[in-house]
């Protein structure tokens, strides 16, 4: 809902000939009344929407707090959470999807249950693969492909799965890449679960 009332702002701004850089929260609401002034034509429509967006904000907010709390609870969550790339959502909703790591024989399966394993075609002599599956929980599979995102751009800190995947970047693209760093992301999602360990940074190797 908030992201909605953005873009209407937005759209109703843009409609007047006026711009202004992206923004989230209370930085998007004082950017819109710095730009309107006082006695804009639109302030009468814009501000019941930015009050409306401030409430909206305050209640994301303390909603954020309590799924952060309740993370830190689980002791499960809170390993799962030290893969980069993997936050509070991220963690519970892999958590919650799984529910029990034991059902799958091996963590390598957890990709092909979430969709993201290419599908195979077999005829004759050929055997190719084509664009993954698709199948299983969309939305854990969105925040999966965000979190190998996250590891690939944000992540500063070197580690041996940015390492692989920056590597896998340069030979098959960006955008197959990242469907194989969220397969491999929940793979290791599972492992940590399953053995009660934490993610690995490694060490990078000498030059």
């Amino acid at each position: 809902m908030r992201r909605d009332i953005e873009n209407q702002v937005r759209s109703l701004i843009k409609e007047c000939g006026l711009l202004f850089p992206r923004a989230i929260g209370q930085q998007f609401r004082n950017q819109v009344s710095e730009l309107l002034g006082v006695d804009h034509l639109l302030l009468s429509v814009i501000s019941p929407l930015l009050a409306i967006h401030e409430n909206v904000c305050q209640q994301q907010g303390k909603f954020d707090n309590e799924v952060r709390r309740l993370a830190k609870l689980d002791e499960t969550t809170r390993r799962v959470m030290t893969v980069p790339g993997v936050g509070v959502v991220t963690a519970l909703t892999f958590r919650h999807t799984i529910d029990d790591p034991s059902r799958f024989r091996s963590a390598s399966t957890v990709g092909a249950y979430l969709g993201l394993t290419p599908r195979r075609s077999q005829s004759g002599e050929t055997d190719t693969n084509g664009k993954i599956s698709r199948w299983g929980d969309r939305l854990l599979r969105t925040y999966l492909f965000e979190a190998a995102t996250v590891l690939l751009y944000r992540t500063k800190k070197w580690c041996s799965l940015k390492a692989w995947g920056i590597t896998l970047a340069k030979r098959i693209g960006m955008k197959k890449a990242k469907v194989a760093i969220a397969r491999k992301i929940a793979v290791i999602l599972h492992c940590i679960w399953v053995d009660g360990t934490s993610f690995d940074w490694g060490q990078p190797k000498p030059i």
